[in-house]
């Protein structure tokens, strides 16, 4: 008898839609922990690794991870018995992996040692971990398929391994588990996508695996629409964007703190402009190419017929060479001027770099340093729709007028998605308030406010060794800065306090008006009471979308969001994935 099937006999007193799910679960643990996955083991367990923790969040829906692990009386449990006792089967039937794809599994003598390799340890890929081995165990413990709580019985070693028939191998296991997501109702259907969503942004945001963050990319990449339609490409496109981002900025933030990469506070950082060179940067647990960006030195004198928004200084259109452009101007601290020119020179690589749309951020053409005076254009490319006729302008001088509800409702959505995908990728903004949301109005019977995150001339890395900068002295922007940001940087600026300047903001467009003339800042915006800064805004807006605000105010997610997920899900949720969950929800 071949080992997978062998693993399948323990059938204990547990439901038999049950046992087979653990007999699935088996069949994923065997297969991930098996030795000898080739060159692209991390992209390979990426793949195997994603259908497991679907799986297991479809299980959860249907019932089966409750008390009794009794199926949902409302899914039809002969289709449910038949897709388990299928995707079992391909799990575990060692021979049909042989003969149909080409993949051989070999038992492994319990004599023989494996170096370096504790026995069913992770086998380090990047969502290996997003479900327990405890819980794995607990899984099949409970459906009799192993006796022992502390390991799994038996080891196994891929003989050989061809990617191309790996991958057509996790295709035919997704359309199984695709299958039974199908047989949910529509509302569960979103909840189940919801979470895996959430699952991932878990992922990306806490990962520090190069070459995890690679694989998850790739592995997101893959998923064809037709194949994965419960997480469709739209859903996927920005994950893999954020993973992609967030292994990029590792390794900029990381190349640029060696030796020979360390600039003077006199030297001008480079341009974002990526080339087609390279040169590959060792991490001591991966390998992950950095694009070589050459210092390209923007002529100052090229910056030409700048205008200023209203209301702004600093920020603004101008000309360069001819082009329509965007030019944020960054004044230089005498303090810590090193150490800033590193995070500008960072920047500026960051936001060259390619994102998804739903990033909502303009790409940096390169950085100009003005000669005269002690500060740092930035230059922006502007999307082809805007023309110099129709100039764009910031969210806080078009809060006039009376756009519906809908309108509001969208532009709050887009605008905490794009927050919400920086931070995942791990990198804070510093300086959220309408005066650095950049607004494109198009439509003309149906008004539709497209916006772009700038002002990032304050952004930085999400790193608790990363110093943060003296707030500005203006006071009518007091209104946008949690209470522990302002005045003197006394600690590290955290994800918290961007999401306190979100929720104000989310204000705002609720209300439809700036909130700069407020004297009392936090007790005014998280009182409900007649005269309080959220007392309208369940008239205006509805329930959630009030509530959503005040989370980002208050910093906890409330329990009727925390118990949105069910009990026991993968990971806890943030105050970000789900307020754009519940945003997602409101429709006028």
């Amino acid at each position: 008898m071949d080992p997978l099937s062998a693993a399948g006999l323990g059938l204990g007193a547990a439901s038999l839609v049950f046992q087979l799910f653990a007999g699935c679960i088996k069949g994923f643990v065997l297969l991930s922990t098996a030795h000898n996955l080739g060159k692209d083991s991390s992209t390979l367990l990426c793949m195997l690794n994603l259908q497991e923790i679907k799986l297991t969040e479809w299980a959860r829906r249907a019932g089966l991870l409750s008390g009794s692990h009794e199926l949902d009386r409302r899914l039809n449990a002969v289709v449910v018995q038949a897709v388990l006792r299928e995707l079992g089967t391909l799990l575990l039937d060692t021979e049909k992996l042989k003969s149909r794809y080409k993949l051989a599994l070999n038992a492994v003598s319990p004599l023989t040692p494996v170096t370096g390799e504790p026995e069913f340890a992770s086998a380090g890929g990047i969502l290996s971990t997003a479900i327990s081995d405890e819980a794995r165990r607990e899984i099949m413990l409970q459906a009799g398929l192993t006796h022992d709580s502390n390991g799994f019985a038996g080891r196994l070693r891929w003989a050989a391994v061809d990617k191309s028939k790996f991958e057509d191998y996790v295709s035919q296991i997704r359309l199984f588990v695709q299958e039974l997501w199908a047989l949910l109702d529509p509302l569960r259907q979103d909840e189940l996508a919801s979470g895996i969503q959430m699952v991932l942004s878990h992922v990306i945001g806490t990962s520090r695996q190069l070459e995890g963050l690679h694989a998850l990319k790739e592995t997101l990449q893959q998923s064809p629409t037709s194949l994965d339609p419960y997480l469709s490409s739209s859903d996927d496109a920005p994950l893999a964007s954020a993973a992609e981002i967030k292994a990029f900025g590792m390794s900029v933030i990381t190349a640029s703190a060696l030796p020979s990469s360390k600039s003077s506070s006199n030297d001008l950082p480079v341009t974002s402009q990526p080339n087609s060179s390279s040169r590959p940067f060792q991490d001591h647990s991966a390998s992950f190419t950095i694009r070589d960006n050459t210092a390209v030195h923007l002529d100052i004198l090229k910056i030409q017929d700048f205008v200023a928004f209203q209301g702004s200084l600093n920020m603004g259109t101008s000309s360069y060479d001819g082009e329509h452009v965007l030019v944020e101007w960054k004044d230089l601290p005498v303090h810590s001027r090193h150490k800033i020119m590193a995070r500008v020179q960072d920047l500026a690589i960051l936001l060259g770099a390619p994102k998804h749309p739903s990033f909502r951020s303009l790409k940096c053409k390169g950085i100009a340093r003005d000669s005269t005076t002690p500060r740092i254009a930035f230059v922006f490319e502007l999307p082809c729709s805007i023309s110099s006729l129709q100039p764009p302008q910031p969210l806080r001088t078009l809060l006039r007028g009376c756009p519906s509800v809908t309108t509001r409702l969208q532009l709050a959505l887009k605008i905490t998605q794009s927050v919400r995908y920086f931070h995942m990728a791990g990198w804070l903004h510093k300086s959220l308030q309408s005066s650095n949301i950049l607004i494109l109005e198009t439509g003309d019977e149906h008004r539709v406010l497209e916006p772009y995150l700038t002002g990032f001339a304050f952004s930085r890395l999400n790193s608790a060794s990363e110093v943060s900068e003296q707030s500005s002295s203006n006071p009518q922007l007091d209104i946008y800065r949690h209470p522990e940001a302002m005045g003197e940087p006394s600690e590290s600026f955290t994800d918290a306090k961007d999401i306190y300047a979100l929720g104000t903001i989310l204000l705002e467009i609720g209300e439809w008006r700036s909130l700069s003339q407020l004297a009392k800042i936090r007790p005014f915006l998280l009182e409900d009471g007649a005269k309080g800064g959220l007392a309208t805004l369940r008239f205006r807006m509805g329930d959630i979308y009030a509530s959503v605000t005040k989370m980002m105010l208050c910093g906890e997610i409330p329990q009727p969001f925390a118990g949105a997920q069910g009990s026991g899900q993968i990971v806890s949720p943030n105050i970000l994935d789900v307020a754009v969950r519940e945003l997602s929800r409101c429709t006028v």
